[in-house]
């Protein structure tokens, strides 16, 4: 068995108890979310993909180790999971906030963010820590010794005050949250329009026959997410629109993109990809899928490891 074989048998004893994302990292988000994401880190880690991200790692890095010893977190076995949330960005750019799972070394972090010249505040009992770097003004904070948030200082304070008063992130993002976790490993939802996040990006260019920006209108709430199978992963994103004309509408044009990709994509593996894409329209759900094999992810991420395997074994 190849290791990379070996590695997709332990994901799918993984995978067999992978759970939902967890209620209190959710909790945490703000109430007026619009978009809600995150990573299964453990899980992601098991799969032969994860594998290849610890590969390049560099654990023996002299930076790296430097950093476990000042921190005592080894982000390839003490962190669980990722989920981050932004809010209304077209009256507050900044309004995201990024929650994790894991297990941290409070008194290390406190020494080395303090000897890295750190901003160090206290609100209602928990530290909180601000890049000395006036631009980016990011924050860090931890709650407990396995919870970490991480936003600009108004985001961390708010989510620390939500936490203390154990408030519960309901509603229908909440709900989408849930049942799209449940079933992917790295995975999004939103529940707001897709055109309120565009903001005339793409110009109202033309994609065949249909107008970007009503295409976009018409996408009223969206899930997607990565799945690691027995043989690769699964891209798959769903979206509900205003009516099935608009979701017909939003397969045909994605249809055309691929068919597009697929017509002028000089790398055959990129080509061999989008082909295997699938498209269905559920009333006014819009639904497409794109399994990518064993193989595929080989060549994409790991070309060494796929030559390795087709080498011949010396006799």
């Amino acid at each position: 068995m190849t290791p990379l074989r070996a590695g997709f048998s332990l994901l799918l004893a993984a995978t067999s108890a992978m759970a939902a994302v967890d209620p209190g990292l959710l909790n945490l988000v703000m109430p007026d979310a619009q978009v809600v994401s995150g990573v299964q880190v453990t899980q992601t880690l098991a799969s032969p993909f994860g594998q290849y991200i610890l590969s390049q790692m560099q654990p023996g890095d002299a930076a790296f180790q430097q950093f476990l010893a000042a921190t005592g977190f080894d982000p390839r076995k003490d962190l669980q999971q990722v989920v981050a949330a932004t809010g209304d960005t077209t009256s507050n750019p900044q309004d995201a906030l990024v929650v994790g799972r894991g297990a941290f070394q409070l008194s290390q972090i406190n020494t080395a963010a303090t000897s890295l010249g750190a901003v160090v505040t206290q609100y209602r009992g928990v530290n909180i820590y601000t890049s000395p770097d006036s631009k980016s003004q990011t924050s860090v904070a931890f709650p407990d010794a396995s919870t970490a948030l991480i936003g600009n200082v108004a985001a961390v304070q708010a989510a620390i005050d939500r936490s203390l008063a154990n408030a519960v992130f309901t509603g229908p993002l909440a709900a989408l949250a849930q049942t799209v976790s449940a079933a992917n490993q790295a995975w999004f939802a939103t529940t707001s329009p897709l055109s309120d996040f565009a903001g005339g990006k793409l110009g109202g260019a033309n994609l065949g026959s249909v107008n970007s920006a009503n295409l976009l209108q018409s996408v009223l709430q969206a899930t997607g997410g990565v799945a690691f199978t027995a043989t690769g992963l699964t891209l798959a994103c769903n979206a509900v629109t205003a009516s099935p004309q608009n979701a017909q509408a939003l397969i045909d044009v994605l249809k055309f993109v691929v068919s597009m990709i697929q017509s002028n994509a000089n790398d055959p593996k990129v080509t061999s990809i989008a082909s295997g894409a699938t498209f269905t329209v559920n009333g006014s759900t819009a639904q497409i899928s794109v399994p990518v094999s064993e193989q595929q992810v080989e060549q994409l991420f790991m070309p060494n490891a796929a030559r390795a395997r087709r080498m011949p074994l010396a006799k």
